[in-house]
């Protein structure tokens, strides 16, 4: 774990083998309410929050690394006797998995993807990240953050939905700036994984949304066509989160990918 940080918050639901269910920026574990509630009567569903952000404490203050958050996962799934699990990282979460495979491949039973990439930020990205967790510091709100980033989450379409927006505005919401910070910061760090895919040797799912508006579907698809066990799905109707705009959809594969592991 980070030195002297506090322990991420842990939502434990279900029995069965473990879920480990890893959120997107900006977002916390509430972003897979609709997947517990599909999936927990079959699968014990772990679902952290970054630190900063849904019950989480402070981020620790050392340098943001996802490195760090992963050794921190590692630590709590000890506690609570945790050998194997499957992971599902959504966005930033698919990063976070990486850095999970990197230092413990022998515990991860299967992998799903949903829009993410397995490339590091190019040096523009990075500096507006770091520009963006200045902002955020300065204005100490994150009112800037849901006007900024619901468009580039969910399709236009969603976005009249009522019920897709306010809860998701909301959850935006339970992060605080330093959290959003911690996050941007993170992930500029993140190293290339594009060289790992070839030895993820884990059953995987790759989802991809076909109007994601922040990692290009392309870059998901990658993902599909270098891990060597790889099955690909678009939801050709979602954005960046399918997980939040065809639940059903989205529930039922992981469902059919995860019981047909045996």
């Amino acid at each position: 774990m980070s030195a002297g940080a506090a322990q991420p918050a842990l939502h434990d639901s279900g029995e069965g083998p473990v879920l480990l269910m890893l959120h997107a920026f900006p977002l916390d574990a509430s972003q897979w309410d609709h997947q517990v509630a599909a999936l927990s009567g079959e699968f014990r569903c772990l679902r952290p929050d970054m630190w900063g952000c849904g019950a989480s404490p402070a981020p620790p203050e050392t340098k943001p690394t996802l490195d760090g958050y992963a050794e921190s996962l590692l630590s709590l799934l000890d506690e609570r006797g945790v050998t194997s699990f499957a992971v599902i990282g959504s966005s930033m979460g698919g990063y976070t998995a990486f850095a999970l495979w990197r230092k413990a491949s022998d515990r991860i039973t299967a992998l799903i993807f949903a829009g993410t990439r397995s490339a590091a930020d190019t040096e523009q990205r990075r500096t507006e990240r770091e520009e963006q967790a200045q902002h955020i510091l300065a204005d100490d709100d994150v009112d800037d953050v849901v006007d900024a980033m619901l468009p580039r989450l969910i399709t236009a379409a969603s976005q009249r939905e009522a019920h897709i927006v306010d809860p998701l505005a909301g959850r935006i919401r339970q992060c605080t700036p330093a959290g959003v910070a911690f996050c941007l910061r993170a992930m500029a760090a993140r190293p290339d994984s594009t060289e790992l895919l070839a030895a993820m040797d884990a059953p995987a799912l790759v989802i991809v949304g076909g109007q994601d508006a922040l990692i290009p579907p392309d870059d998901t698809r990658e993902l599909a066509q270098h891990l060597p066990r790889a099955q690909l799905l678009e939801l050709q109707q979602c954005g960046h989160l399918p997980n939040v705009e065809d639940a059903p959809a989205f529930n039922a594969a992981v469902a059919e990918f995860l019981t047909g592991l045996g």
